[in-house]
């Protein structure tokens, strides 16, 4: 089959996304090994990015002199383990649960359909062309600890359905989509019916509103690639290239990573990762992916709710 990756994005469902017929063949015809071969999207069909911005210089290793340092330092404080072990647990699978019908082809109930995290105990982020409007928010759920435990076993997931009717902020041309997801009832040994939302169960990822961007600058993005069990793309990846709107670095990703959070070495949100970059013209590599830069869904997530919903702002912890 040929190669979709490392374009990595839900099957779009919107008509201006240019999917073509052949390429929804080839998405069909993978369905019994791969829950998700979407169509290649290109970058263009998101580029809203405006000019490029120049990068400062990664900084430099003084250590170098000592000559243990090959090319540049890879060298971590072992706390980017641990709260790179925290963060994780608020990322989760975007899974169908209805069919899901796109020019004759049927994806199943079941389907691992992209990437998303927790931005407050119970708000949602994940990209516009993953959940396009609250209508198809009707057909998904969204499953914590899709994932492998440290002695190689399936971990126990727990799935939390759209509230339908409460917030829901979508922009096509940033790529973004938050919405509110419901508590779940559950019953202790006591026989106690209570209510628990996601955030009590699998914590949030602070938004950040001044990311920082530099040339050569190491990202790590945590996944769910093909709808597979969630990854991570960690160190072996640079930034690249940086615009008004977007970022491009050379993480690995691939279908279904759509909506993943884009992380600097200080585990701190960056970007919202939602599409391949650049491509080399004379081969079709792709050299790069891109993210949308998470300060400008800031910018227009205040510009949404400053008025109507301020205190949607005070729950996300970014209001004026």
């Amino acid at each position: 089959m040929p190669e979709l990756r490392p374009i990595s994005h839900a099957l779009g469902t919107l008509p201006n996304l240019g999917i073509s017929g052949s390429e929804v063949d080839l998405l069909a015809s993978g369905i019994e090994t791969l829950s998700q071969k979407p169509p290649v999207l290109k970058t263009g069909d998101f580029d809203n990015a405006g000019a490029e911005v120049p990068l400062p210089e990664a900084e430099g290793s003084a250590t170098a002199i000592f000559e243990r340092i090959i090319d540049e330092s890879d060298l971590l404080p072992v706390f980017f383990l641990e709260q790179g072990a925290r963060t994780q647990r608020s990322v989760a699978r975007v899974v169908l649960t209805k069919p899901h019908t796109v020019d004759g082809h049927t994806f199943p109930q079941g389907t691992g359909w992209a990437t998303g995290f927790l931005v407050s105990p119970t708000l949602f982020l994940t990209n516009n062309h993953v959940i396009p409007d609250a209508a198809f928010a009707k057909k998904i759920r969204i499953q914590f600890n899709f994932q492998l435990g440290p002695d190689g076993t399936e971990q126990t997931t727990e799935s939390f359905h759209p509230a339908l009717g409460d917030v829901f902020r979508t922009n096509p041309s940033l790529d973004y989509t938050l919405i509110r997801l419901r508590a779940n009832q559950i019953t202790d040994a006591a026989a106690a019916a209570s209510l628990v939302n996601p955030g009590q169960r699998w914590g949030f990822i602070p938004l950040n509103p001044s990311p920082v961007f530099r040339q050569k600058q190491h990202f790590n993005v945590i996944q769910h690639p093909s709808g597979r069990r969630k990854e991570v793309a960690l160190q072996n990846n640079e930034v690249e290239k940086l615009f008004q709107n977007t970022v491009r670095y050379t993480a690995d990703t691939e279908p279904g990573s759509s909506g993943s959070p884009v992380f600097d070495n200080l585990w701190e949100l960056v970007a919202l990762h939602h599409a391949g970059g650049d491509q080399d013209p004379s081969t079709g590599k792709w050299l790069n992916n891109e993210g949308i830069r998470i300060d400008r869904v800031i910018e227009d997530l205040r510009a949404a709710f400053e008025n109507g919903r301020p205190d949607v702002l005070d729950e996300l912890g970014i209001r004026d």
